[in-house]
């Protein structure tokens, strides 16, 4: 303590504290990503899609899928036997060539128990496609277990 009685913290002592708490605050994040409702957990795999979808040539969806917090285990290797095919013309997902620039968002979500089925559209005007997407509760997390053509 200091001379007024307040906690006095060296350099090394503030870049630990701040580490430490931006360490919590990335855990707690990451932890409740994939956490929520199925409206919430479904509108975040979708915008977390469309965000690597638009990356244009730096589009990686296989490695997004492969990682995503949203997905089920049977969703990632529908997705990854779809990839190892020699010409995927159609997103599997978005099950279409082109999807609209601001993505899509869930306008339906019906919950039955441990399942629920969600609905997209695109956020667009112009675009009259809607995703259909069914989800799974998993440990008390919902997952999306069948999307687009998957």
């Amino acid at each position: 303590m200091d001379k007024n009685g307040r906690f006095a913290y060296s350099a090394g002592m503030k870049h630990l504290l701040l580490a430490a708490l931006g360490l919590f605050v990335v855990s707690f994040s990451f932890a409740a990503d994939s956490q929520g409702t199925p409206g919430e957990v479904a509108q975040a795999f979708m915008d977390s899609y469309i965000e690597d979808a638009n990356r244009a040539g730096k589009s990686d969806p296989e490695k997004l899928i492969q990682n995503s917090p949203y997905v089920t285990t049977g969703l990632k290797k529908a997705h990854a036997k779809v990839f190892k095919q020699e010409l995927v013309d159609v997103d599997p997902i978005l099950n279409a060539q082109d999807f609209p620039e601001k993505g899509f968002k869930v306008t339906k979500v019906k919950i039955e128990g441990e399942k629920a089925q969600v609905t997209y559209a695109a956020r667009e005007e112009g675009w009259d496609q809607t995703i259909k997407a069914q989800m799974v509760l998993v440990k008390g997390k919902w997952l999306i277990a069948h999307i687009g053509s998957l």
